[in-house]
């Protein structure tokens, strides 16, 4: 993450061509011609801060190198970043001809704040440099010919932004609380050219993880861990200013600020009164971040804590975040910690081959012909496997896959993607998934390359996810003979009465889920299964706790790469190892049984009766 640091704005006295200059610059021009209502409800000239300074300083390095200004910025409460960004694009605006701003804001009243900002700032201008403007719609400045130039503020509720040509200028606030924020800010974002004079703002409090705003963050924060290259001549470290191209990620930390902080009594002696367990426990976590607090800073925050965030630490938190990640962590509820997903995420890696499987002839000893699976490289990166590594001699795997329903990722979207169907297989020695099948095919399609990816690994103990059309995929399996499926344990009253074939397959209901998911949480946590597909590591990174307490994916979000994990996981607990681990030539012989794993078959589907369903999670932790 690249942030520029600079000293907040003091009085410095100017004179001669000094003042002169400083007054063409941006800060200068803004600070000398601009005014803002402060929180003393006092109309003052604009005296930037250090978060507006750090903003600027950000801009003016992608200016530097005749780049467009593309800013992400998250922040805290109260830091000013509206002011700054409405600022720049009121001074664009005034300083150029027909230079075009579009400002979003959340909601209506969030609206109608920031127009009164950017009309105190054209009402107050001095009347040397202040420009006609012509009648416009209610919330924009629209300046009278040959200049041209306009500003319009909007609400993130209309279906369709911006004014529908080129806009110079965009400022998107509170982007994590757009309920359209992907298609909206594609539609939006068009209408800047690739052009220097440009300025893109996306800025936000934090509301979770996974969201649109949140994948853009880290997605630049990733592209700028290539930031500095060495110079060969040098030795020295250097910016490449082709990586500073797009989205340029800032975090605002409350820390930062010199008026977040409040002075310790005279009596204290150094020490912060009141100090709580539950402070200190926030000061060690902040040290095991790299974040260290003075005790005036831990004051200021005590004292926050105590008399506007009624003693909620986590609300503190969100209010006043540390870090990018604190931030996301304190407004969601994320079933697996970012800081053990960010641990994984550093073993993902390309794929070395995307592969389907298909079954060949193959002439044996006294030319007997057999059956034989092999694989061919394809160039589709979808409705195939996604290979880092081919199986091992006596290595046993497990795979688990799960079909796609054509269930929306936003029931309330008819225009949000379907699931997906998906796959993977675990090395049991390894422990790590070196194969994974991800797209849309048919189900039959889909089917079938599970079952011979299955024997191709092995014969790996396997199991499809028993949804409504996981019985298809099961059949597949039967149809061939397959010799390792995984059974589920019948209840004992019911245990004479029914046919175990009855019983194949894993069934995810009320009685599994939670417990699946718990014990896939404990293996993110010790880091004990190595994946290398980052498309899993993201739907880990949006798979939630939801309002009634039920793990699943946000909304307009996937969760089938969880649950698939979440199934290797238990194939590999429940299933015994295999009786052959070399590479096998031929079927081994049928089994006369199937593997009994203590998963208890209920016999109710995931999505049963609320009452009964209400009940089942309050029992869950004594279940556990």
């Amino acid at each position: 993450m690249v942030t520029a640091f600079a000293q907040p704005h003091t009085e410095t006295v100017l004179s001669g061509e000094k003042l002169a200059a400083y007054k063409q610059t941006s800060l200068g021009w803004q600070s000398q011609n601009l005014k803002i209502v402060t929180k003393k409800s006092k109309l003052a000239l604009l005296n930037h801060n250090i978060a507006q300074i750090k903003v600027h300083n950000a801009a003016q390095l992608q200016r530097k190198y005749g780049l467009p200004v593309s800013l992400l910025i998250y922040k805290a409460r109260q830091e000013g970043i509206s002011t700054k960004v409405e600022a720049d694009l009121f001074e664009m605006m005034n300083r150029n001809e027909n230079w075009h701003a579009c400002v979003v804001s959340v909601d209506d009243d969030s609206t109608a704040k920031v127009f009164r900002m950017c009309d105190t700032y054209q009402q107050e201008m001095p009347k040397d440099i202040k420009l006609r403007t012509v009648k416009a719609s209610a919330k924009e400045i629209k300046y009278a010919a040959p200049h041209r130039s306009s500003m319009l503020c909007q609400t993130a509720g209309k279906k369709v932004l911006g004014r529908g040509g080129t806009t110079k200028g965009v400022h998107a606030t509170e982007v994590c609380f757009w309920a359209n924020a992907k298609r909206q800010l594609v539609s939006l974002l068009q209408e800047v050219p690739d052009e220097p004079d440009t300025i893109t703002v996306l800025e936000t409090t934090a509301n979770g993880t996974g969201n649109e705003f949140s994948k853009r963050y880290w997605a630049a924060v990733k592209r700028l861990r290539g930031l500095y290259k060495v110079n060969p001549e040098t030795g020295k470290k250097e910016i490449d200013p082709t990586v500073l191209r797009g989205d340029l990620p800032i975090f605002l930390s409350w820390q930062d600020f010199p008026e977040y902080q409040v002075e310790l009594p005279k009596n204290a002696k150094g020490n912060v009164p009141g100090m709580t367990p539950e402070m200190e426990d926030y000061v060690k976590e902040g040290l095991a971040m790299g974040v260290s607090l003075t005790p005036e800073q831990i004051y200021f925050a005590l004292l926050k804590v105590q008399n506007k965030c009624g003693g909620d630490y986590d609300l503190f938190k969100q209010e006043y975040p540390r870090t990018a990640r604190e931030a996301e962590i304190a407004t969601g509820r994320m079933v697996f910690r970012p800081i053990h997903l960010d641990i994984m995420e550093q073993r993902c890696k390309p794929p070395l081959m995307y592969v389907e499987f298909y079954e060949d002839e193959v002439e044996g000893v006294d030319n007997e012909v057999t059956i034989k699976v092999k694989y061919r490289e394809v160039s589709k990166r979808v409705n195939s496997w996604s290979v880092w590594r081919l199986p091992e001699k006596n290595h046993s795997y497990v795979g688990f896959g799960d079909v796609a329903e054509g269930v929306l990722c936003d029931p309330h979207d008819k225009k949000s993607a379907p699931d997906r169907s998906v796959a993977g297989i675990m090395d049991r020695v390894r422990h790590d998934v070196p194969i994974v099948y991800y797209g849309r095919p048919d189900t039959i399609e889909f089917a079938d390359q599970f079952v011979l990816a299955c024997k191709y690994y092995n014969y790996a103990w396997a199991s499809p996810e028993m949804n409504s059309i996981g019985q298809s995929v099961l059949d597949a399996f039967k149809r061939a003979d397959y010799p390792y499926i995984y059974q589920r344990e019948v209840k004992e009253d019911s245990y004479q009465k029914k046919d175990h074939k009855d019983k194949l397959g894993w069934k995810t209901t009320l009685l599994t889920k939670k417990p699946m998911i718990a014990d896939l949480v404990q293996v993110v946590i010790d880091h004990s299964l190595i994946i290398y597909d980052i498309r899993i590591i993201e739907e880990f990174r949006v798979f939630i706790w939801n309002s009634q307490g039920k793990p699943g994916a946000s909304v307009g979000e996937h969760d089938d790469c969880v649950i698939m994990v979440a199934g290797l996981v238990q194939m590999h607990q429940r299933c015994p190892y295999n009786d052959d681990l070399s590479l096998t030539e031929v079927a081994p012989e049928k089994r006369g049984h199937f593997a009994v794993a203590g998963q208890v078959d209920d016999d109710d589907d995931l999505d049963g009766d609320d009452e009964f369903e209400s009940q089942m999670y309050a029992d869950m932790d004594d279940f556990e």
